[in-house]
């Protein structure tokens, strides 16, 4: 029986697990936070954050069945765990989630600068050089996965604390930002289909590291939009006879 486990030692992937689990973790506090400002009660602000957490890892235990199960490893264009997981996740978000009232409740009551400090947890990162350093993934993807994330995660305290005291620049600062880390996706992506072509990236289609292509893609997307629906409500509220005037 093949096995569709990654290649990579026991205590990286115990690591790698147990990391990515704390990002999700990470990802629902603000969630939490912002349910609160918008006057919810503690227990419905908990509820909707280990909602967004079960719904993750339920989300993840499928992802992970499949590739145990092999689905995921043969080489094909697009590869398959962007058509049975990525896309799926991406659907889900942007047209369903994204347009729930409770989301946009939620997204009128959050920060702008937790919007932006979240990306942090991309430093996860750094795997994909581990996985390089033992000659699991070429070279060339990844350093553009790695650099991307990482310079996206170590701008996002810098630039959040801009956006909270709204110091000069903020705001360029802001779209500079959020679109370099989208473009660092978009690129990440194109790179992966090239490559994937060639059957190169085995371990972005077996457990766990399954999980960065089938959650990264879809939920990074999804949170760099945020920040532009965010922006777009703070510059309403700045000028509401203006945009009650276009709207209207």
């Amino acid at each position: 029986m093949e096995n569709h486990v990654s290649a990579m030692p026991l205590w990286a992937i115990v690591i790698f697990i147990a990391g990515f689990l704390y990002s999700i973790a990470f990802l629902t506090k603000p969630i939490k936070r912002a349910a609160l400002n918008a006057g919810m009660t503690l227990q419905k602000a908990r509820n909707i954050q280990i909602g967004v957490f079960v719904f993750y890892v339920a989300y993840l235990t499928y992802v992970s069945v499949f590739a145990l199960k092999g689905v995921f490893d043969v080489d094909a264009v697009p590869p398959k765990v962007f058509v049975w997981a990525a896309l799926p996740l991406m659907v889900i978000l942007f047209g369903f989630i994204g347009n729930t009232r409770l989301f946009k409740t939620l997204l009128q009551s959050i920060t702008l600068e937790s919007l932006i400090a979240v990306h942090v947890f991309r430093v996860l990162g750094m795997f994909f050089l581990l996985l390089y350093g033992y000659h699991l993934l070429p070279d060339k993807f990844a350093f553009s996965a790695d650099l991307g994330d990482l310079i996206t995660a170590v701008l996002a305290l810098p630039v959040a604390r801009m956006a909270s005291k709204r110091k000069p620049g903020w705001k360029a600062a802001v779209y500079a930002w959020n679109i370099f880390g989208i473009l660092d996706i978009v690129n990440l992506l194109t790179i992966a289909v090239i490559i994937g072509a060639n059957g190169n990236l085995r371990e972005m289609a077996v457990f766990p590291f399954v999980w960065f292509p089938a959650f990264a893609p879809a939920t990074i997307l999804f949170l760099h939009t945020v920040v532009f629906r965010k922006l777009h409500l703070l510059k309403t509220a700045e000028d509401p006879i203006k945009y009650s005037y276009v709207n209207g």
